[in-house]
């Protein structure tokens, strides 16, 4: 017993998770409203009840523990409430992030322009985005991890699923 206590133990730094991603294939995708886009085929979509007026879906990575809540509203004459609502609920983190990017998204052959957020630190959601033609459509996502907020761990699942993200906004087309 007095042999054991002699020896000075050094701790080690904290490992992390090593991911491995498939490849990055795309097929279109439809929905019911008929916006359609081009998704991962590792990508599932998970269609949801909700009222005539809002459409709501997730778009999930099973084997990373991600789902990307997407919600649809038709613009009535209300386009800047709905971006400043978009704008709110990601400028809501500041508190935690250490720094947010906004990438902008604009694809005027398919009438399609919107911003994608790329939020910093530990906050609960590291991806937001919102998207629309201006006239008749608005879509708003964000990115959430089952697993408690870690950057230094999660951000390989993060740029991942940032560039399959930001592919899809580009690749969307309204009905």
């Amino acid at each position: 017993m007095l042999i054991g206590c002699s020896k000075t133990y050094t701790p080690r730094p904290t490992g992390y998770l090593r991911f491995r991603f498939p490849e990055k294939i795309y097929e279109k995708y439809t929905l019911p409203n008929g916006i359609s886009f081009k998704k991962p085929v590792y990508m599932n979509v998970i269609l949801k009840n909700s009222p005539a007026s809002e459409k709501w879906f997730d778009l999930s990575y099973p084997d990373y523990k991600t789902v990307i809540h997407v919600s649809y509203k038709p613009v009535n004459n209300n386009l800047p409430s709905l971006v400043d609502d978009a704008h709110k609920f990601v400028y809501q983190h500041t508190v935690k992030a250490s720094g947010i990017d906004e990438i902008p998204i604009d694809v005027a052959e398919n009438k399609t322009y919107g911003i994608m957020y790329r939020l910093y630190g530990n906050v609960a959601t590291n991806l937001q985005f919102m998207l629309t033609d201006s006239t008749e459509h608005f879509l708003r996502g964000s990115m959430y991890i089952m697993s408690k907020p870690n950057e230094d761990s999660l951000s390989p699942i993060i740029d991942f699923a940032k560039y399959d993200v930001e592919y899809m906004l580009k690749t969307l087309n309204w009905k």
